[in-house]
């Protein structure tokens, strides 16, 4: 008999968020429902064809209703009874913030909770999670923290979590949305793909670029996504008069495209002033699953990601020169260039298939009798 877990996330689903969608859908032998508060349009398709359970469409006053749940005043019933009707086995939620509500829909069914973090939710200062009554209850009541990599584990520690509740594991990737053939452009191209953020880097990429345009004249650089900081990009790539093209926002279906498309995948993520680190990074890991070579810097959980000297060139945070002579010798060297994309594909499919993930996350299930 399939057993049941509640998928938890406040908003289902953000359009960045696949990686929960296909950890979900791609469970062997438990039937994944997502629950939560309300729908988020921008990730819409990601659950297409997945049972979702929202309080907005369970009350006439949904504010209202999730601000009693969320202070255990009664608030949510139907929701509540609409969840308990799948009987779920568990229920797992995703980012720290989210496991502080699940752990009250815990109690409601006598469920186990477990929670992934999985970056800023525990890295940022804002959201650092103090020992403070808060945190002391819900590691309390949680019955597993799941890490994304060992740089979120050593994170989650020093934040209060139990060792003895604390597990490390990867999600993966889904490889059968992987398949397209590395093709690369006529002319060099790098490929950054992210949040327009402090903590992506893109300025540094901006200024190697100026460097290395010197050096290539006909390098091209492609800057997909969005974020608070693209109109300083935007003007900062004019001003040092950059081969530099914004897309905004992209598909996961285009990204891939340019993935196979590009060179090589830049993303300097650093360490932001908010103290925001890359947990893990699953775009290091989709390049490398297209046989795209990483050039990054040496940040938080992506280290883990890639592995460096073999799949990835990487330097120290901020250094700009490194950052330059790792891109130039990928871009002079073709043979080493293919040869590290062709080691990123073998390290994805081993370590990183979110298939074989998910056994793995059945196994942590189980463990709790569930």
């Amino acid at each position: 008999m399939t057993s049941t877990v509640a998928i938890f996330r406040k908003r289902l689903l953000s359009y960045s968020e696949t990686f929960i969608a296909d950890q979900g859908r791609l469970l062997p032998h438990y039937r994944a429902v997502f629950c939560g508060y309300q729908q988020d349009s921008s990730g819409i398709q990601l659950l297409d064809g997945s049972e979702q359970i929202l309080l907005d469409e369970y009350s006439s006053m949904a504010p209202l209703s999730k601000f009693m749940f969320r202070h255990r005043l009664g608030g949510g019933k139907a929701w509540i009874a609409a969840i308990d009707k799948q009987s779920p086995a568990l229920i797992h939620a995703h980012f720290f913030n989210d496991g502080l509500d699940a752990i009250i829909l815990g109690d409601q069914l006598d469920l186990p909770v477990v929670t992934t973090v999985h970056g800023h939710d525990i890295t940022k200062h804002e959201n650092a999670i103090a020992q403070n009554s808060t945190s002391r209850r819900f590691f309390d009541r949680v019955d597993r923290i799941i890490a994304v990599s060992e740089f979120m584990a050593k994170q989650a520690l020093l934040r209060g979590c139990p060792e003895s509740k604390l597990l490390q594991h990867y999600i993966g990737i889904d490889l059968d949305k992987f398949t397209q053939q590395k093709s690369e452009s006529d002319q060099p191209s790098l490929l950054f793909v992210g949040r327009l953020v402090e903590k992506k880097g893109c300025t540094y990429l901006l200024q190697a670029m100026e460097r290395l345009q010197k050096r290539f004249a006909d390098l091209s650089l492609t800057i997909i996504g969005e974020g608070e900081l693209k109109s300083a990009l935007q003007q900062e790539a004019e001003s040092r008069q950059l081969n530099v093209r914004f897309t905004g926002a992209a598909t996961a279906a285009e990204i891939r495209q340019q993935l196979a498309y590009s060179w090589l995948f830049v993303a300097p993520s650093i360490t932001a002033s908010s103290g925001d680190m890359e947990g893990l990074g699953m775009v290091f890991l989709e390049a490398q699953a297209l046989q795209t070579p990483v050039v990054s810097f040496r940040s938080g959980g992506l280290v883990e990601a890639v592995e460096e000297g073999t799949t990835a060139l990487l330097s120290t945070e901020k250094d700009v020169a490194g950052l330059t002579e790792n891109i130039a010798q990928l871009l002079e060297n073709s043979t080493l260039r293919h040869n590290m994309g062709a080691a990123g594909r073998e390290r994805v499919e081993q370590n990183f298939d979110v298939r074989k993930q998910c056994a793995k996350l059945e196994l942590i299930y189980a463990k709790l009798g569930v």
